[in-house]
């Protein structure tokens, strides 16, 4: 089962929200992110959060829909997109795609990055998307796919990913030592519609993007 957990930061558009919510069997709003599903004239499945952000008119309308609410202290030690991943997480999912995640808020994005590594320990496949990128964390050797001349970045989230290989993009890479802070690995191209990644050891975040 898929959820799609909209966060109070830059509002997707409209065509990837309700792209993303066909194949969704759940929609949850974590605080603010509430105001950009309703002004899409989409009522979600639960409101999470400590409603620092909503705009309380909205909050007052779905108070009367079908939405279920889950109102926290504002002092807590969970963010509410966090708390939007529990509650995904208890209903079952086993996909997750995270709107709203990005935008001017570095320390909010970098956190809800980071909730991609809670949600694989979770068993969760978990990806964060914008109007702009695709993120994703891989654990093992794959695939990404992507389209011709398309760019993707890769950044370690570990001290060291051992023997890193890249095939099917402009700048191959093979047997590498990727450690945190290098940079090797950014603006890549996929040459075709797709990109072999291996690694033996670590994990590394998966950055598709356009300008």
């Amino acid at each position: 089962m898929k959820a799609v957990i909209v966060s109070g930061g830059m509002p997707p558009s409209k065509e990837i929200l309700e792209n993303e919510l066909i194949e969704s069997s759940l929609l949850i709003c974590a605080d603010g992110g509430a105001n950009c599903v309703l002004d899409y004239e989409i009522i979600p499945d639960y409101l999470i959060g400590d409603f620092d952000s909503i705009d309380e008119r909205k909050l007052k309308f779905l108070e009367s829909t079908s939405c279920k609410i889950e109102r926290y202290p504002t002092e807590k030690d969970y963010t509410d997109s966090e708390l939007a991943l529990f509650k995904a997480a208890e209903m079952g999912v086993d996909e997750i795609c995270f709107l709203g995640c990005t935008g001017t808020r570095i320390d909010h994005v970098f956190g809800n990055i980071c909730l991609l590594h809670k949600a694989a320990n979770m068993n969760i496949n978990a990806v964060i998307k914008d109007n702009n990128n695709v993120i994703s964390l891989m654990n093992n050797s794959g695939k990404i796919l992507g389209k011709k001349g398309q760019i993707f970045s890769i950044q370690p989230y570990c001290d060291l990913v051992k023997n890193l290989s890249i095939t099917g993009a402009k700048y191959p890479l093979t047997n590498y030592d990727l450690h945190i802070g290098d940079v090797i690995t950014i603006s890549n191209e996929f040459l075709s519609n797709e990109v072999e990644i291996t690694f033996e050891s670590g994990s590394i975040l998966i950055f598709c993007s356009k300008d």
